[in-house]
């Protein structure tokens, strides 16, 4: 039995059972909609779940307390998991669309700004309504948990820690402690109902908007072709993880420059935006000497899927518990709250972009996810148009999101 339990609770086990069944999921169809690789957050939320409840219900002493020692510390799986197959997952799917990213520049240049930084500005307003109509004469929820809850909505790591730094100077030393576990308590409900809303939303935006996705992804490629005609044109070289090895070094370095932004604190990408951005760059230079940063289309699309499909599996089980904790315990309000707030400003953001600016569908999903820094959210908009292009609208505007998260953080006790 002992060994039964070892092995239900080993690491790799959970991860390719998450992925089995995920994809099992992702086949269902409702109509004409499906989570493709998507469903593996929702078969992983399931595990992550059922094995985290076990892992507290055992005593010391008990059968498989060892094991479930393991699950509690590691979080049912590493968080090396997490990082790794993210960095695969944007390295490869950066190099395979970077080529295309001057086209799509020229055709909609500042537009990916106003969509980044929308769509946080607009999360904001909502969790600041939230606050003042629901929040504010609540015993269990104050000002501290709602920015918190922001910063989980929108999925912004850098938002999070703006707002542990910025209540510094809102409250005493002796305050600090539980004002800093309020905002994590917020940040920790509300981050994966902020990944499960955008990866419904990109899924499901087309269908209630009668958006014909293929038209879109034909228009698009034809869009491609008319704004690339000046582009340089470069044969793809063979899979070579030398060269992927070195643009994710270099991403990674360049995700830890910190740019100070005076007294709004300090700004960078993080180790996943840098790649992305590293990779999106050289692949769009194409050569630089005798390293050529185009690289086989379909060696690409593999790799990219591998790690799509791991990081999207590794996300629900290791937010499960958190998830099914929220929804049934005493952050039901803030997880509520967290829903709105993702979901007016993606709404929004959509009608704008789409009905307003004319943004295709294909690029929109991207930016949209890009403003809501949800790598998850590319994930979905991937799967959901049977196109990589997105990502190069996610490149585009998640870094004026992660700026405006962090300025909005900042801002947040000055205008409450």
């Amino acid at each position: 039995m002992a060994t039964l339990i070892s092995v239900l609770t080993n690491q790799f086990f959970l991860i390719f059972l998450a992925i089995a069944l995920g994809l099992l999921l992702g086949k269902v169809k409702i109509g004409n909609f499906s989570l493709g690789v998507s469903g593996g957050i929702f078969s992983g939320i399931v595990l992550g779940y059922i094995a985290q409840a076990w892992a507290k219900g055992v005593q010391e002493g008990e059968l498989g307390y060892a094991s479930a020692a393991s699950v509690l510390k590691t979080g049912v799986v590493s968080n090396l998991f997490f990082v790794f197959f993210l960095m695969l997952f944007l390295v490869s799917i950066g190099m395979k669309v970077g080529g295309s990213i001057g086209a799509i520049f020229k055709k909609y240049g500042a537009k990916f700004v106003v969509i980044g930084v929308m769509i946080p500005v607009i999360s904001m307003a909502v969790a600041l309504v939230a606050y003042h109509l629901v929040f504010k004469n609540s015993p269990a929820v104050g000002e501290f948990e709602t920015i918190g809850m922001f910063a989980g909505a929108m999925t912004s790591t850098p938002a999070y820690g703006t707002a542990l730094d910025a209540v510094g100077n809102v409250v005493a030393s002796d305050a600090l402690e539980a004002a800093s576990s309020a905002i994590s308590l917020g940040y920790t409900v509300a981050f994966p109902i902020g990944v499960m809303v955008i990866v419904v939303m990109i899924s499901a935006l087309p269908k209630l908007f009668g958006i014909d996705v293929a038209a879109e992804k034909a228009a698009y490629e034809k869009e491609l072709q008319e704004s690339a005609t000046n582009e340089k044109k470069l044969k793809d070289g063979p899979l070579d993880f030398m060269v992927l090895g070195l643009v994710a070094a270099v991403g990674i370095l360049i995700g830890n420059i910190t740019i100070p932004l005076g007294s709004f604190g300090e700004f960078s990408l993080g180790a996943a935006g840098g790649i992305l951005i590293s990779a999106l760059i050289f692949s769009y230079i194409g050569k630089i000497g005798p390293i050529n940063f185009r690289m086989d289309q379909k060696a690409l699309g593999i790799l990219y899927q591998t790690g799509l499909t791991f990081f999207m599996a590794v996300v629900g089980l290791r937010y499960g518990y958190d998830v099914v904790n929220s929804l049934m315990g005493s952050g039901l309000q803030l997880a509520i709250a967290a829903v709105f707030v993702e979901a007016i400003a993606v709404l929004i953001a959509f009608i704008v972009g789409h009905k307003v600016f004319k943004i295709n569908w294909i690029i929109l999903s991207g930016a949209i996810a890009g403003g809501c820094t949800s790598a998850p959210g590319l994930g979905a908009a991937i799967s959901a148009t049977g196109s990589e292009e997105p990502t190069a609208g996610y490149g585009a505007a998640q870094p004026f999101a992660i700026l405006a998260n962090v300025l909005l953080a900042t801002l947040f006790f000055n205008i409450v």
